[in-house]
């Protein structure tokens, strides 16, 4: 073996030992597209696994978006979605009816 042939073989193994994640910039895309990945994977979860709601937090969430005015349709409206609305009673009920009232006045 000679000088060129020793020069060869050195920038072969040179080059099967550098990968493509050796780059910092690829390695940076990739890290961000794994993360993209991840996020969009656990967004799509939690939109899609609403039972973890319980029938009392959907029950504020449905009244802060204005979309009832009564705590009756409230009820009914949780009962059409496959919610309990046995947790809106007494004082429950009372608040959730002031949170109503309060939102209604504050969208006119």
């Amino acid at each position: 073996m000679n000088r060129s042939d020793d020069d060869m073989m050195e920038a072969q193994e040179h080059e099967e030992s550098r990968s493509l994640l050796s780059d910092p910039t690829v390695a940076l895309l990739a890290a961000g597209a794994i993360g993209f990945a991840v996020g969009a994977v656990i967004w799509r979860y939690r939109k899609s696994n609403t039972s973890s709601y319980g029938s009392f937090e959907r029950a504020f969430d449905m009244a802060r978006s204005g979309a009832t005015d009564t705590v009756q349709k409230l009820r009914r409206r949780l009962q059409d979605e496959g919610y309990s609305p046995a947790q809106l009673e007494g004082a429950a009920k009372k608040h959730l009816g002031r949170f109503i009232d309060a939102v209604q006045r504050r969208a006119y």
